[in-house]
């Protein structure tokens, strides 16, 4: 009885062998492979550029939602049941500035009653033009977020000085266009080194006159005790729950357990969490879109390459070429056109949102992060969109691949 010949072991491919047939495949067709290169190119930089795109125009968005005090807290003394003030302690800004949603704290103190403020000494004492001095310590207008339209403010430099920080309102009516000017408070005069913006965020600073602590203290020495009081908090913090917010910042300004007011603008803190929300999801949604795109232009490509390279596969099958060899060939050949394709589109996306974002003044908010995840997903949308060309060409026998070709 003769013996039987032992089977041979399917071929194996080397990685380096199944690349260079892949590389071979693709480089042997420059003109399919940059169409297929395109296609996934084309959805790659569409969902860099859409979501670049999308991201700068929510951060702009948000911006201007924080700017009107989506994430503004005022923090003031409350009353007792005798509907009497409640002084806030002098630690209040310190202990508040320590909570971990904190970002920036600013401190108004008590203005001295029944302030006279005039462009000069020719108008009538008896006339009043509705305006309120403020009195600042350094750093407080950052808090509020208000912004300078003209000069600088009130800092360590010179709140021992007498000069003066005009709200918009307050300039107009006081007939001052630029800093430089000078103003008559209570007899004395002060040089107005700035005028602000229009604060919607924090009305009462539209028709406010702004004096540093310190010069408040040395020229209104029989009220230092009124003036050392603190009158208002302004907190900013990093947006979140509005409601939890407010409870943790009464208790951080008096564990004591005293009665604090703390304002914040619960609707627009719930506008803004929506908008990011649902912003997010959109942007997610078009990457999606667009990858999902990019696919299908590889799996038609790859579908097409397969039917005209039918006498190729023919070849291989009859040279011992095993049905998973012609798989890995032809999924590694996807692989390799997305990747390029990835590449490319990385570089033209990002470029676009960058362009975009430039052009409409809004901040540059390209995840950069998410770049080579995206590079990744695209090769990854490459090998799935390549499984299916592959197994169509796996199946093909030797027979019928030559007799087709």
């Amino acid at each position: 009885m003769s013996e039987r010949t032992p089977m041979s072991k399917p071929i194996r491919t080397r990685i380096a062998d199944l690349m260079h047939a892949a590389w071979v495949g693709a480089a042997g067709r420059a003109s399919r492979t940059v169409l297929a290169s395109l296609g996934i190119a084309l959805g790659v930089a569409a969902y860099v550029a859409l979501s670049g795109i999308a991201a700068s125009n929510q951060a702009a968005l948000l911006a201007q939602l924080d700017a009107l005090g989506a994430n503004l807290s005022v923090v003031a003394p409350g009353v007792d049941a005798a509907q009497q003030k409640v002084p806030l302690p002098d630690y209040a800004p310190t202990t508040i500035a320590r909570q971990p949603q904190v970002e920036r704290v600013g401190v108004f103190d008590t203005a001295p009653e029944k302030v006279q403020i005039f462009k000069n000494g020719l108008c009538p004492k008896t006339n009043g033009n509705a305006l309120a001095l403020a009195i600042m310590r350094p750093g407080a207008l950052d808090a509020v977020g208000a912004s300078l339209a003209q000069g600088h403010g009130i800092d360590a430099n010179n709140e021992h000085l007498p000069v003066a920080v005009l709200g918009s309102d307050a300039a107009y009516r006081l007939g001052v266009n630029e800093p430089g000017d000078r103003i008559l408070i209570d007899n004395a005069w002060y040089g107005v080194i700035g005028i602000l913006n229009p604060t919607p965020q924090a009305e009462n600073m539209n028709a406010a006159v702004i004096i540093g602590e310190q010069w408040a203290l040395g020229r209104y020495p029989d009220q230092a005790d009124t003036i050392g009081r603190i009158s208002a908090i302004y907190v900013r913090t990093t947006p979140g729950d509005a409601e939890g917010t407010r409870r943790t910042l009464a208790h951080a300004a008096n564990p004591a357990g005293g009665n604090v007011s703390v304002t914040a603008s619960a609707d627009l803190s719930k506008a803004r969490n929506t908008t990011n929300d649902s912003l997010t999801t959109l942007g997610l949604m078009i990457g999606v879109i667009a990858l999902a795109v990019g696919g299908m232009s590889i799996a038609n490509m790859m579908i097409v390459t397969v039917m005209e390279r039918r006498g190729e596969i023919g070849l291989r099958r009859a040279l011992g070429a095993t049905p998973g060899n012609i798989r890995m060939q032809f999924v590694t050949e996807a692989a390799l056109l997305s990747t390029l394709g990835g590449f490319a589109g990385i570089a033209l996306g990002a470029g676009a949102a960058i362009g975009v974002a430039a052009s409409a003044g809004q901040p540059i908010a390209l995840d950069w992060t998410s770049l080579p995840l995206a590079w990744a997903a695209a090769i990854l949308v490459g090998l799935l969109a390549g499984l299916y060309p592959a197994s169509r060409a796996a199946r093909l026998t030797p027979t019928e691949a030559l007799r087709g070709e």
